[in-house]
């Protein structure tokens, strides 16, 4: 079937025409068009006419390190950053292990690590073999790591010291996992098994030690698969996002011109690496433009505005809530000190951002994304950054506002669901991993299905409403309800539950908190502090949720599907349990 069918469970958002009462006029921020440029004028079309062969991070790294030479590139925190061209001889190290390992192109090694340099050298040394990544979340634990390495086809893992006592509940299970390399955070030899006793495991300095740096003879081509990235499902498990490398470039070299990147720019991120904003939008845009990228581990309120005056970052990204942390965070005299020009907000906190600019001395830019698509919207330059909006169609996407029944064009200023297609092939995810049917279905009708509301005004900027899919945005993480409800419905004594987003405390453009309601058995009476122990053990950290409300039943519609919207509507009642208020603290 070409077209596939609407999903069902997007009927809950309908289409909405457009508002007859005179609206209050959005209001426009003129710093994308007094900002001074130094890479020259932005053009939108900037893709075409050009020569998609040379869309490789491979071939760009190669080409960088020979032009570029000593010139410093990769810092972690306070180290001494690494050069173009010893992080090129550090990658063939790692693709020229994997050859002798056996990997061939094509196969998938998965990366199971915390922020560092290493993180990087081994995610380009991955696609210098030729080998598909597979970023794992690192708070992924149990079935869902489980889920990522088997359901993936993960050959080799390079996996943390700190994380192998996750491995031994699920390693049965792993039938296709032949090599393990294990990185330590001194660099050494040794390490704790943890009771992990694989077959063939190696130490990550020993393995890439005893490998040549020489350029693996291998060709990349554009159409190659770079990332096999796993995002929240809906009605089902999480799905594979299998991205090519033309995509991956498209997206950090999107976000090279419209942020102005240049040689003498450094591109900062403590944003998880495992994610596309950290990989594809700090550390690529810096290779392809030459420039420097630091990267940290974490966040640090404390710390961060030192990190910017210490390191000289001209450029960083913010995601989600991490805007209200600086907002609340007490004045330091190095938010005033620095020498930050442009800062990527997805979303920028709007409700706050003229006194946050001005307080940080900052200018916002902003953009909305999926890891499937890569980022499709953006403030762009030289036009007016509006208020409340995330902006105007990125280069090389085609945005309609469509009727979730039928994908018609709503009218302007209507509300429906955000749809993308490419103006130019190979920019967008080529399939969901061993997902054919779900593949046509997000692409019916020609073009890719986001799954949430928005609308479109008569300009062209394009507004995010709300979610259509059943999933919950929290901590810069999308949660599947159906990943949520599986575990706790494993519980005992729960019958069924619906797990819901609701807005947290930071701000109105932060992000979700999760609750979910729960309806125990009959005579059963659960303990929310027993339940949150339960799901502690089974869950990543950010799907545990805040928030729990007992019910005797759930809303349901004539073909039994729980009214989500109606368990929202509900939201937080004066007998929901609060794990925050209740002093409970989680184990990270």
């Amino acid at each position: 079937m070409l077209y596939g069918e609407p999903i069902n469970l997007i009927r809950e958002v309908k289409v909405m025409p457009p508002k007859t009462a005179k609206s209050k006029k959005p209001k426009d921020l003129r710093h994308p068009i007094t900002y001074k440029r130094e890479s020259g004028k932005f053009d939108v079309e900037w893709y075409k006419g050009l020569d998609k062969t040379n869309w490789v991070l491979p071939k760009i790294l190669k080409e960088q390190a020979k032009k570029l030479g000593k010139k410093p590139f990769l810092q972690f925190g306070s180290k001494k950053p690494l050069s173009f061209y010893q992080t090129n001889q550090l990658a063939n190290k790692i693709a020229n292990g994997l050859i002798e390992l056996g990997i061939e192109k094509g196969d998938k090694v998965a990366v199971y690590m915390p922020n560092s340099d290493d993180y990087v050298i081994t995610w380009f040394g991955i696609l210098k073999r030729g080998a598909v990544m597979v970023p794992i979340n690192t708070a992924y634990v149990m079935d869902f790591l489980e889920y990522i390495i088997d359901s993936s086809d993960t050959k080799v893992l390079f996996i943390a010291e700190e994380y192998l006592d996750r491995m031994p509940p699920i390693a049965k299970k792993l039938k296709k996992l032949e090599h393990v390399i294990v990185w330590t955070r001194d660099g050494g030899v040794k390490y704790d098994k943890h009771g992990y006793n694989f077959k063939k495991m190696t130490p990550y300095s020993k393995f890439i030690g005893a490998q040549k740096s020489s350029e693996p003879d291998v060709e990349v081509t554009f159409m190659d698969f770079a990332r096999l990235m796993y995002t929240s499902g809906t009605t089902g498990r999480s799905k594979g996002v299998v991205r090519p490398c033309s995509a991956d470039y498209s997206s950090a070299r999107n976000y090279a011109e419209i942020m102005d990147v240049g040689p003498d720019d450094v591109c900062f991120t403590c944003l998880p690496l495992f994610h596309s904003n950290a990989m594809v939008m700090t550390v690529y845009p810096a290779l392809i433009k030459g420039a420097k990228a630091v990267v940290e581990e974490k966040y640090s309120a404390s710390r961060f505005w030192k990190w910017m005056v210490e390191y000289g970052v001209t450029k960083f990204n913010i995601v989600g809530t991490v805007s209200y942390f600086m907002w609340n965070t007490p004045a330091v005299p190095e938010e005033k000190q620095h020498k930050v020009k442009l800062v990527l907000g997805s979303p920028a906190p709007h409700d706050i951002i003229e006194d946050f600019m001005k307080r940080f001395n900052i200018k916002f830019m902003e953009g909305y994304g999926l890891t499937e698509i890569g980022q499709c919207t953006w403030m762009r330059p030289g036009e007016p950054f509006r208020v409340g909006s995330c902006g105007k169609e990125a280069p090389g996407y085609e945005i309609r506002i469509g009727d979730p029944e039928t994908d018609e064009e709503v009218p302007i200023g209507g509300i429906g669901e955000i749809i993308v297609r490419p103006r130019t092939p190979n920019v967008m995810l080529h399939q969901y991993y061993k997902m054919p049917e779900k593949t046509v279905q997000d692409f019916r009708n020609f073009w890719f299905h986001t799954g949430d509301a928005g609308r479109m005004d008569k300009q062209g900027y394009i507004y995010f409403v709300d979610r259509v899919k059943d999933y919950i945005r929290r901590r810069g993480e999308n949660i599947s309800s159906f990943e949520v409800e599986k575990i706790v419905g494993s519980y005992p004594d729960v019958e069924e539950s619906g797990a819901i987003g609701v807005k947290s405390e930071g701000g109105r453009y932060a992000e979700d908190e999760l609750m979910i309601v729960v309806v125990p058995k009959k005579g059963k009476k659960i303990d929310p502090v027993k339940l949150m122990k339960f799901l502690e053990r089974r869950m990543p950290v950010f799907m545990i949720p805040r928030f729990i409300r007992f019910e005797k039943s759930l809303p349901k519609t004539g073909t039994q599907r729980v009214q989500k919207n109606k368990l929202r509507d509900k939201g937080i009642t004066k007998d929901t349990w609060d794990s925050v208020k209740a002093g409970y603290k989680i184990k990270k």
